[in-house]
């Protein structure tokens, strides 16, 4: 993968603060359609997949649990280090971490 991805936008939910050890704030969003970046977990049943990022950058004013919003973002593998971001996980998995550029009103 290269350094910087290209951009996507998608409709996201808040979902809590990530439970990992980082000099920056980091944030769990399931995504709420399929998307190349955000890491896929089956539910318990194996019939249902949600997809989960870790977000670096969200804005203060999407984080309330359960809030649905529409956000462009990349992946960034250097802010990912200058993050320094330890292992991280979504329940039992890892996610990718992924960089926040806007929050809109929609996707184009």
């Amino acid at each position: 993968m290269d350094e910087h991805s290209k951009t996507f936008c998608a409709q996201a939910k808040f979902v809590r603060r990530y439970h990992c050890t980082s000099s920056e704030s980091v944030q769990v969003v399931e995504l709420m359609l399929p998307n190349p970046l955000a890491t896929p977990i089956a539910g318990n049943d194996s019939t249902v997949t949600r997809y989960f990022a870790a977000m670096l950058d969200l804005p203060d004013s999407v984080l309330v649990a359960g809030k649905t919003f529409y956000m462009q973002f990349h992946r960034d593998k250097a802010r990912e280090k200058k993050a320094n971001v330890l292992y991280c996980t979504m329940e039992f998995a890892p996610v990718n971490i992924l960089v926040c550029e806007n929050v809109l009103q929609s996707c184009p």
